[in-house]
């Protein structure tokens, strides 16, 4: 139970920018073959939810697409958001931007049209 919880608060504390497994087992001081079977537990368990090869917390997710529903609203309906406004709104580099901007036009918040997305 100790691991799961150190391991479910760093990718909580991480937001959109979560480390990788490797990390998450060093900095938490567990053997990787523990920090490995807690991941895939969470996993199940839907706390932490697998984006193209990365592991994103759920809480983090939601607030991203809360932002994203913000965003629309403030625009009135008719925004476009491109790669570089999204990183430069949620402070993330490109490894995490085209995965979370291809998750969000998953879920159907955004579609993409040519190098932008336009929100729904």
């Amino acid at each position: 139970e100790k691991a799961r919880a150190a391991i479910e608060q760093a990718y909580r504390a991480a937001g959109l920018t979560p480390p990788d497994a490797a990390a998450v087992a060093a900095g938490t001081g567990m053997a990787a073959a523990v920090a490995d079977r807690m991941l895939k537990l969470l996993l199940r368990q839907k706390v932490l939810v697998r984006v193209d090869a990365l592991l994103f917390h759920d809480e983090a997710l939601k607030q991203l697409k809360a932002d994203v529903m913000l965003m629309k609203a403030a625009a009135g309906g008719a925004a476009r958001l491109d790669v570089a406004a999204f990183k430069e709104r949620f402070g993330v580099t490109r490894k995490f931007a085209i995965p979370l901007l291809e998750y969000l036009d998953r879920e159907r918040l955004t579609r993409r049209v040519g190098d932008s997305r336009v929100l729904l």
